[in-house]
């Protein structure tokens, strides 16, 4: 097993002490199990409270945000059998685009999958959240749709990791 980077080890830290409160703040602090079911109830207090994806970047530094992130992939990782959190830090020599990146997805962005390669089966749960609330372009055909799919759908198809 890889080391965890200090940043990722110091986010899930975080993620876990605000947690409680988190939870309590709900208003339903009995749901949070770590179940998929619970991330039904996700699911409705991310629609109910951001109105598009757009929404969700904004408020991405907020305790709700961070602490769904979380929820959701530690319920991915709880449900796929040697799945783990990974997390590839700036690399400053990394091409334009490319995993390392400030362009890519990839980079400071923390992720549940089968091994550190971003090849692997694997959920980013922020793109999870963030497919809830993104609307299929109607004029783009089904490639786009299914990429959407692939990128999170409703919560609980975040907990299969996808390639």
């Amino acid at each position: 097993m890889s080391e965890t980077h200090p940043e990722l080890a110091a986010w899930l830290a975080r993620q876990e002490a605000d947690f409680p409160a988190w939870a309590e703040a709900t208003g339903t602090p009995e749901t949070w199990d770590f179940s998929p079911g619970s991330l039904d109830v996700l699911e409705m207090l991310v629609r109910e409270r951001y109105a598009d994806a757009d929404a969700v970047d904004d408020a991405l530094d907020s305790t709700f945000v961070q602490v769904a992130i979380w929820y959701v992939g530690e319920v991915a990782r709880r449900v796929n059998d040697g799945a783990a959190w990974h997390y590839l830090p700036s690399d400053p020599a990394a091409l334009p685009g490319a995993p390392g990146s400030p362009q890519s997805v990839w980079t400071r962005t923390p992720r549940v999958a089968q091994g550190p390669a971003v090849e692997t089966p694997r959920v980013l749960p922020l793109n999870a959240l963030r497919a809830l609330l993104t609307e299929p372009d109607e004029d783009e055909d089904d490639d786009e749709e299914e990429t959407a799919a692939e990128l999170g759908g409703p919560l609980r198809d975040a907990l299969t990791l996808k390639a």
